[in-house]
């Protein structure tokens, strides 16, 4: 996955003139109005941009810091996996293959390769089961 990296404020500037977005911001206020405005305009680019700068030029100012936490790349973590884990993903995946056709178009909750409860909607799949850590929850087509 790529991320997004600060660009520099020279080389921002520049592709802010080129969008039509002011060059020079004097407050937080100044910062808010552009990052909206990039809103509006149905962008993201240069509303992230202007967050990372907003966020070092004023790092404790708290509508500056909601937009630059708010505007921040997705952070995407990765637990590894255990010889449990592929296990018990093996054993749902070969239940879901022994039983689709007799649970097709119905939600399953399967865990570890062992049904757990099936309903014609989520809804009424959830009220049925205590806790859904670890439980696979699908509907069959």
């Amino acid at each position: 996955m790529k991320t997004e990296k600060i660009t520099p404020w020279e080389k921002l500037k520049i592709e802010l003139a080129a969008r039509g977005f002011p060059t020079t911001y004097n407050s937080p206020e100044d910062f808010i109005t552009a990052i909206k405005s990039d809103f509006d305009r149905g962008g993201l680019h240069i509303a992230r941009q202007l967050a990372f700068r907003a966020v070092e030029l004023y790092p404790d100012h708290e509508q500056i810091k909601y937009y630059a936490h708010v505007l921040a790349p997705p952070k995407v973590t990765v637990s590894p996996s255990s010889p449990e884990r592929r296990k018990m993903v093996a054993a749902n995946q070969d239940w879901l293959k022994e039983n689709r056709i007799k649970y097709l178009n119905r939600w399953v909750a399967v865990y570890n390769g062992e049904l757990l409860a099936d309903a014609a909607s989520i809804d009424e799949l959830v009220v049925q089961l205590d806790d859904i850590k670890g439980v696979l929850i699908t509907v069959l087509y």
